[in-house]
């Protein structure tokens, strides 16, 4: 049986130390080297068809134990993280710590994981603000009635939400903020000689600021979208807020109807794998911005 322990970090950061007996490990270095053989191109032998001995002797030993590495912790630390009912924040960054042939491997994971939350009381800051109707001319009336109010909602639903949040405790890890930023910098790096027709470095020059100024603006940014992120999600815990597989659907096909296509074009199993997830959390930020609603002033 494998050896766990789990340890909490500052940061809501957690780290999972996992030792896996030598016995334990030798299946998956056995399977390791029997994916390795079946395409291994040995000389003096059909690609997949030279015996495991042979494979092990040219490839190399090291080689077949990085591989049963990858497989042991794919195999394993999903097991660990549902097991110790972690709520994982992004992938794992895992160190392997003993590596060899025989005995016992070592991993450590260290993954970010959902903060404790402390909302404040958002009943009384939500009921501090008032949803006034759109005031419009009779000929705007068809035309324009809808669209203001639904910008209306929304400028109040973000001043609402960011209301709640700086009085919320919670604190943001930052593994996130700079994964994030890290993520937005590339992407501009990427984009700018396209988009605006400069270099990287010109772009700096006409913001006035260097890369280092430009990433802790980034950051600061991230931070705060990512804790409005959090309280958006604690919300709807607090409120309870579920959405069913059949409100998925029904928002799966009135997308369709207004973009013109068939809904039962795609199978179900597209739908699950393409837009099941993204609908879900769609409705679900819909239905707890609606709840926040609920407490504005009458």
């Amino acid at each position: 049986m494998n050896k766990t322990t789990i340890t909490k970090l500052p940061k809501s950061l957690v780290e999972i130390n996992v030792e896996i007996p030598a016995e334990d490990f030798s299946v998956f270095v056995e399977k390791a080297l029997v994916e390795i053989a079946k395409d291994a191109q040995i000389a003096g032998f059909r690609r997949g068809t030279a015996p495991k001995e042979v494979v092990k002797e040219r490839i190399g030993q090291a080689k077949i134990l990085d591989r049963a590495a990858s497989m042991a912790i794919e195999a394993t630390i999903p097991v660990v993280i549902t097991e110790n009912h972690i709520e994982p924040l992004g992938y794992p960054q895992v160190n392997i710590l003993k590596l060899a042939e025989g005995n016992p491997m070592e991993y450590k994971a260290v993954v970010a994981v959902y903060p404790q939350v402390g909302l404040p009381d958002y009943k009384q800051i939500a009921g501090q603000f008032e949803l006034k109707k759109a005031e419009v001319t009779e000929e705007d009336i068809n035309r324009l009635k809808m669209e203001k109010e639904r910008h209306a909602r929304e400028h109040l639903r973000e001043d609402v939400l960011e209301a709640v949040a700086k009085k919320t405790n919670v604190e943001v890890p930052d593994i996130l903020i700079e994964r994030e930023t890290e993520r937005m910098m590339g992407q501009l790096k990427e984009k700018t000689p396209r988009a605006l027709n400069m270099s990287f470095e010109e772009y700096l020059g006409k913001l006035g600021k260097t890369e280092d100024e430009l990433r802790q603006t980034m950051a600061h940014d991230n931070e705060l979208k990512i804790k409005n992120y959090l309280v958006l999600q604690e919300l709807g815990k607090s409120g309870k807020i579920e959405v069913t597989d059949a409100e998925i659907t029904a928002a799966i096909k009135k997308e369709a109807t207004k973009e013109g296509t068939a809904a039962g074009e795609e199978s179900n199993e597209e739908i699950d794998g393409q837009a099941k997830e993204y609908y879900r959390e769609t409705l679900k930020t819909e239905k707890t911005f609606e709840f926040l609603e609920t407490f504005f002033k009458k």
